[in-house]
């Protein structure tokens, strides 16, 4: 029990440190506050959205899932920031263009980066983690 207990605090203290850092790098990529705020937000709900699927799926927070969680904002911080660094340096006037521009100049990078990731993580299925 206090082992988890440390493993869930470990857990919200990276976020929030790696929270706090991927704000600070959204905040210089994009030199606008509003956008650096919406970029978090969407990391902050794929967070969510992967914390919701573990917990339903009835995962316990071990070491590996702390890690994981943690590893997982660099993910997502990674294809967010992409996105909206492209946006904001956009030429385009509206949002929709702004948006298109993005998508057709980052959309094909970060597809192939999600399908390597994927393609790498597939070996590690078969695996057994043992702990010492």
């Amino acid at each position: 029990m206090p082992s988890e207990a440390a493993f869930v605090q470990s857990a919200i203290s990276g976020i929030a440190i790696a929270m706090t850092f991927a704000f600070v790098v959204l905040l210089a990529a994009t030199r606008n506050f509003i956008q650096a705020c919406l970029s978090i937000l969407c990391v902050a709900i794929i967070i969510i959205s992967v914390l919701a699927i573990m917990f339903l799926n009835g995962w316990q927070l071990g070491v590996s899932e702390s890690l994981c969680v943690v590893i997982l904002i660099g993910f997502s911080v990674d294809y967010v920031i992409h996105l909206s660094a492209d946006y904001m340096h956009s030429t385009h006037k509206s949002r929709n263009d702004k948006m298109k521009q993005a998508y057709t100049e980052m959309g094909v990078s970060i597809f192939s980066g999600s399908i390597t990731t994927f393609g790498s993580g597939v070996f590690l299925f078969g695996g057994q983690v043992i702990t010492f």
